[in-house]
């Protein structure tokens, strides 16, 4: 006789053998508009559902080429098997289990190692081990989320056989095959035979605990080898996903999560094969505002580069700012991206909209009162002419600027190369280590001219970087608007600064940010950096194809963010994967 404890280990064995043998990275298969990052790509935050992330190298396409610029019709190759990412998994439990913290108050992916890329290992799935074990604890400890898991009691005859059968199809997302259902039966029936026996509610807790470290939960596989339909004008080796493949994929995209119980629905009655069925679900899920807001911020602060470590972001802390300032600072982006998205508002408007989030610890430096405000923050109308769009909002400013002075040069660099999509060359190799001359200066417009104005530099800074930098001069080191430099001189902030290859005279924020907002450049690279974070992949050429459409379309005054998105679903990409060269 075998005892429980050595049941529960044989058969998470049993279900993961698969798992540890090979769910790694980029292997041939599939395509993942909506792919996430995980064990086929990147470690980066990708939300969807079919594998290779940025820098995977699984996404070199069909065309032969990797060119982002160029486009090749086709579906990259992807992995089948990427495993959930740490967020995702945070966002499974809570959806499936309602498991929102542990009973440590610690989310559940602390229990999970880092993101990376490649196979599993086997620190990874010990601690994959430890966080099923945990949580299916924790689950039958508790009633009210014990009811998410089973809703019988499990001495009875056919309650167990009936939660497999329910609950593995919304943690598998698809059908249990019945073999799969045997092999749970299996498991139960061993566990309450072991030695000791285990109870009913042990039983049942082994069996939640299966669920949790299956190579079916713990990673969106995509293995069905169904034909394409004519109507898809599929290319030779392009395979079409089942529905419920399908289904994951936009939960995963649009969502960051498992399918609810409508486009379950819908996966069940074979109802996501065609484009227009796969555009209707997008568009009701978009509609769900709490669970699609997260995913929003998510997809626009990597635009935005916000998530990137080696960036300014968040990275210099000012002495007038307290412990919660950079907090606040970077919750009040997320919102206005929120707000502009999920109100309607287009790709102009995140550079234009004059709507900002206030409380106690940032409206001092909108020029409010304090004491108006608590400490959530609530939505404030700023003067459009001064305060369009997020770059004017203190968590960009601040972040691009030192502690004690402004930088023209970080804000600009930022502009140019992350908003508008230009990229001029690498600094000079002494770049770093140049000093401006030991003078007098009257403002920080005066020492970056002198600064950059040796031969190597002031032909990328006068043309490119420090441009809009300047024309952001108004806006100190936490971003309050000045009218004096701390130096002592007065600011200007006129500039002809080039974009698209055409000089523009600019001399207000708002200038700035419009020709930023109708920027061909600007709207291609938006279109790309949302493709490849939907995608969770690098820009390559067979993506280049779905983000020249995005460019065009974003270009109209009524299409707005969420439009991109729902868009994003209607990409060949999404309901194909394809075969390896």
């Amino acid at each position: 006789m075998r005892t429980l404890g050595q049941l529960s280990f044989i058969g998470t064995l049993l279900t993961s053998m698969a798992f540890l043998a090979g769910c790694g990275g980029g292997g041939p298969g599939l395509d993942g508009t909506g792919a996430a990052t995980g064990s086929g790509g990147g470690s980066g935050a990708g939300v969807g559902t079919g594998g290779g992330g940025p820098g995977s190298g699984g996404a070199t396409g069909t065309g032969g080429t990797n060119d982002p610029t160029v486009c090749i019709p086709g579906v990259p190759q992807t992995s089948q098997f990427p495993r959930l990412t740490r967020l995702q998994y945070d966002n499974v439990v809570r959806d499936l289990l309602g498991v929102t913290a542990l009973t440590s108050g610690e989310k559940p992916s602390t229990l999970l190692n880092p993101d990376y890329e490649g196979p599993m290992n086997s620190y990874a799935w010990n601690a994959f081990q430890n966080a099923g074990k945990t949580i299916a604890a924790q689950v039958m400890a508790d009633a009210t989320l014990k009811a998410n898991f089973i809703t019988c009691d499990p001495a009875t005859a056919g309650c167990l056989t009936d939660t497999i059968t329910a609950f593995g199809r919304k943690a598998f997302r698809r059908k249990l095959t019945p073999d799969e259902i045997a092999r749970f039966e299996q498991l139960s029936a061993d566990a309450a035979t072991a030695t000791p026996p285990g109870t009913p509610e042990e039983v049942a807790e082994t069996t939640l605990n299966a669920f949790l470290v299956s190579p079916s939960f713990l990673t969106i596989s995509e293995l069905v080898a169904g034909a394409p339909l004519p109507e898809d004008n599929a290319r030779q080796g392009d395979i079409k996903l089942s529905s419920f493949e399908v289904a994951a994929r936009l939960s995963f995209l649009l969502w960051g999560s498992i399918p609810d119980d409508e486009l379950n629905a819908a996966a069940d009655a074979d109802m996501l094969t065609t484009k227009m069925q796969i555009l209707t679900q997008a568009q009701r899920m978009v509609g769900e505002a709490d669970k699609v807001s997260p995913q929003v911020a998510l997809a626009l602060r990597s635009w935005a580069d916000m998530d990137n470590d080696n960036s300014h972001w968040w990275s210099t802390i000012h002495p007038e700012f307290t412990e919660t300032t950079m907090a606040t600072l970077s919750k009040e982006i997320d919102l206005f991206f929120a707000n502009v998205a999920l109100g309607g508002g287009s790709f102009a408007d995140l550079f234009l909209s004059p709507t900002a989030f206030v409380n106690q610890d940032n409206a001092a430096i909108y020029d409010l009162n304090p004491a108006d405000y608590g400490t959530e923050l609530e939505p404030v109308e700023l003067d459009p002419t001064t305060r369009p769009g997020f770059l004017t909002r203190a968590g960009f400013l601040a972040s691009y600027a030192h502690a004690n002075a402004t930088s023209p040069i970080w804000r600009g660099a930022f502009i140019t190369l992350r908003m508008i999509g230009f990229d001029p060359g690498p600094p000079s190799p002494n770049a770093t280590t140049t000093m401006a001359p030991d003078m007098e200066y009257t403002s920080q417009r005066q020492y970056t001219e002198v600064l950059t104005s040796l031969a190597e530099c002031v032909g990328c800074h006068s043309t490119y970087v420090n441009p809009p930098g300047f024309a952001l001069e108004n806006f100190d080191v936490i971003g309050k608007w000045q009218d004096t430099d701390p130096l002592g001189g007065p600011i200007s902030t006129q500039v002809n600064m080039t974009i698209g290859g055409a000089s523009k005279p600019i001399a207000t924020p708002l200038q700035l940010m419009t020709e930023i907002a109708t920027a061909p450049s600007a709207r291609r690279n938006f279109a790309e950096k949302v493709t490849s974070f939907a995608t969770g992949r690098a820009p390559n050429s067979n993506d280049a194809c779905t983000v020249q459409q995005l460019q065009t379309a974003l270009a109209g005054d009524t299409y707005t963010v969420l439009n991109l998105l729902t868009d994003l679903t209607q990409a060949d990409s999404l309901r194909l994967r394809t075969v390896g060269q």
